[in-house]
């Protein structure tokens, strides 16, 4: 008999190859396979909501697998625990349907960039914000927030993003919602912290990153909020937008799952 278990993981992704298992990589999806595997004692395929790229953390991804091993939800995590490295926690786990998909269940996701606008760098953030000193040093008094706060507001509701969505991304459908996007100064009370929170309802290869990137050109001057609003069409064009940011300031902060419940509802009996 099959038993399925979903976790709810958080990982630090600065070595780690992405969460997808690659031959001679290691991937959060490889780390979790084997631990999972010698409590199981067979071979186990993990699925997860979010297929985060290299580099990038998590609070709270979610995956799931099947197995024959039968243990209670507490069990699983404290096993499961005990044979990842330091760098993956399983936080908690929970009983489930032998075939849950956690892509498809996904309802909305909240992923925040973090930006270190401090002059020097701080060793204690370099893997997790991007340190902006030296692109910002030389402009005074820094990066223009409003602007970049009025670039946020365009960038809310339902529109066509393929002008924000890394080469490596051929969906035909590019058109996304993003409920909220805000930035957060002085983040956790430091002042030299800038936070950017994007809250969507589904997201393409590199998305956040390139939105990351292109409000921090419109910060500092480089690019106009005017041509940011026309990217937001189906004309868009990749070369016309701001840079991608780096992946490590870039965390999977929280999901909300009954995607499936809901599809189910609306389908019937």
């Amino acid at each position: 008999m099959q038993h399925g278990v979903r976790l709810t993981l958080a990982y630090d992704g600065t070595d780690f190859a992405g969460f997808v298992k690659q031959v001679d990589q290691r991937t959060v999806q490889g780390v979790l396979c084997e631990a999972a595997e010698r409590i199981c004692g067979h071979s186990v395929t993990v699925r997860a909501a979010s297929r985060t790229d290299s580099g990038v953390h998590a609070l709270a991804q979610v995956a799931a697998f099947a197995t024959s091993r039968e243990l209670s939800p507490r069990r699983w995590q404290l096993a499961l625990n005990r044979y990842l490295p330091p760098d993956v926690s399983v936080r908690a786990a929970f009983a489930c349907d032998p075939t849950y998909a956690p892509r498809f269940d996904a309802q909305d996701k909240t992923y925040r960039y973090l930006f270190h606008l401090g002059e020097a760098r701080d060793p204690v953030l370099r893997s997790f914000a991007w340190h902006l000193g030296p692109l910002i040093r030389r402009r005074k008094p820094g990066l223009d927030l409003a602007a970049m706060h009025q670039t946020c507001a365009l960038l809310e509701g339902t529109h066509d993003f393929k002008a924000f969505r890394g080469s490596g991304d051929q969906r035909e459908i590019t058109v996304r919602t993003l409920l909220r996007v805000q930035l957060l100064p002085s983040f956790n009370n430091n002042p030299e912290l800038l936070a950017l929170e994007v809250h969507g309802t589904a997201f393409m290869l590199n998305m956040v990153r390139i939105i990351a990137g292109t409000l921090i050109d419109v910060g500092r001057g480089q690019l106009r909020t005017e041509v940011v609003s026309s990217l937001l069409s189906e004309k868009g064009d990749r070369r016309s937008g701001g840079m991608t940011a780096p992946p490590h300031g870039l965390t999977l902060v929280a999901m909300t799952l009954g995607g499936l419940a809901a599809k189910a509802s609306r389908s019937g009996p």
